[in-house]
């Protein structure tokens, strides 16, 4: 018994672009495009009218941007997962997206089967960011004031390491790895390896399921 396609909804104020995901899209095989829309407005009223399994949107539309879009077009359909998709994103906005919830973030610039490959994964609930977008996160992380290596520890907390563990793994001391544990709960404002780990998820320097990807 084969699976029922995921309806689907995408925008995009370029027709060609528009076109060419839809066609990608649609020789996966998985999904149904139920509508499409040019504008953000146009988009959150699609949403909100065929409440769909998935929208994909992207970010830099007039009327309404993806992520106004999205933060709308939520409400009304909250059932829906949403991916956004940029040509130009900054670290910045990479961040916020991650921070309020997407389900997805994708660089237009990226491997098209990147998004084809993530989708499952999107509709059972997980959180996928590219391989550049998640690049764009790190940089926000650094300019928070994270270093490369205590974004390793925070990678390495979320698996579930012991010090001891996370000490062999980067090839450092336990006392080193007890000093950047120390540093990311400050920096984090956590005040438990739970917490911390949430705190990560939030702000899109881990994946949902608590895995780092890119």
């Amino acid at each position: 018994m084969s699976l029922a396609p995921w309806r689907t909804v995408i925008a995009d104020d370029h027709q060609l672009m528009l076109s060419g995901v839809r066609a990608m899209l649609e020789a996966s095989g998985r999904v149904e495009v139920v509508a499409t829309a040019a504008d953000g407005l146009a988009a959150i009223a699609a949403v909100s009218r065929e409440k769909p399994d998935l929208a994909i949107l992207d970010l830099a539309m007039p009327h309404a941007n993806g992520m106004e879009a999205y933060l709308e077009a939520r409400r009304w359909s909250p059932g829906t997962r949403f991916v956004l998709f940029s040509g130009a994103l900054t670290p910045a906005a990479a961040a916020a997206l991650a921070e309020e919830g997407v389900s997805g973030l994708f660089l237009k610039t990226g491997d098209p089967e990147e998004l084809i490959r993530a989708l499952p994964r999107i509709m059972q609930g997980g959180q996928v960011f590219s391989a550049a977008a998640q690049g764009l996160l790190e940089q926000a992380a650094a300019a928070e004031g994270l270093t490369a290596r205590e974004l390793q520890m925070l990678q390495a907390v979320a698996r579930g390491a012991t010090n001891a563990q996370a000490a062999e793994t980067l090839g450092i001391s336990p006392k080193t790895v007890d000093k950047h544990r120390t540093n990311l709960m400050r920096k984090l404002g956590a005040h438990s390896t739970a917490e911390l780990v949430m705190t990560g998820v939030r702000l899109g320097l881990l994946q949902a399921d608590g895995t780092h990807e890119g």
